[in-house]
């Protein structure tokens, strides 16, 4: 009998000190999968109507919403939101007549069940609608006193911040509490086993 506590207190004992020395290799943290834009990609000049083709099938999708903004940075216009997820298909359609030629960049967002949120953006598009894009110069990028002038009210997008969501909890969250409560359990498997032996080492005498 305390062979076997004295076995048990080895045991974990060695797995709280391999926890506390090598903590990355026994809790690998998962990233989301992102979705997938194939169409366009950096560096693409596009014009008129665009299939922006790729893949929202992701594990837990509830809902999917595309944004378009000027390049490098500024705020995001709604494309639109899809309720089902599809793969290696078109995901919404960029309507490009109604705004100003120059470089933009698109952001593909997946909302899942457990309230997380995962995205891909794609950056450095060149709309041409107007002008040739033969150039660079034929292509400016907008600044940031000419986007609600140039922008065209009738395609009814709105500018979107986004913001977090505060209840999302993500994988790293979920594996801080786990070792949290692992670290815990052990270090009181730990204390009840130092006391054990203290006893047992006691009586011996």
């Amino acid at each position: 009998m305390l062979n076997l506590k004295v076995a048990m207190l080895l045991k974990t004992a060695s797995f709280i000190i391999l926890l506390l020395l090598f903590p990355s290799q026994l809790f690998q943290p998962v990233s989301p999968e992102p979705p997938r834009v194939d169409v366009p990609l950096p560096g693409d000049v596009v014009r008129g109507v665009v299939g922006i083709t790729g893949s929202t099938d992701v594990e837990g999708f509830e809902y999917s919403e595309v944004f378009f903004g000027f390049s490098p940075g500024g705020a995001w216009f709604t494309l639109g939101r899809q309720n089902n997820p599809v793969n290696n298909q078109i995901i919404t359609n960029w309507d490009t007549t109604g705004i100003p030629d120059g470089t933009y960049r698109l952001r593909v967002v997946v909302s899942k069940s457990d309230r997380s949120q995962t995205e891909t953006v794609v950056d450095g598009i060149r709309v041409s609608n107007y002008s040739s894009a033969g150039t660079t110069s034929d292509a400016q990028t907008p600044n940031s006193s000419t986007e609600v002038a140039d922008y065209d009210p009738s395609l009814k997008r709105t500018a979107t911040p986004f913001p977090l969501n505060p209840a999302a909890v993500s994988s790293q969250d979920l594996i801080s509490s786990l070792r949290a409560g692992i670290l815990g359990t052990g270090a009181l498997f730990l204390i009840l086993g130092l006391y054990l032996g203290l006893r047992w080492f006691n009586k011996r005498k």
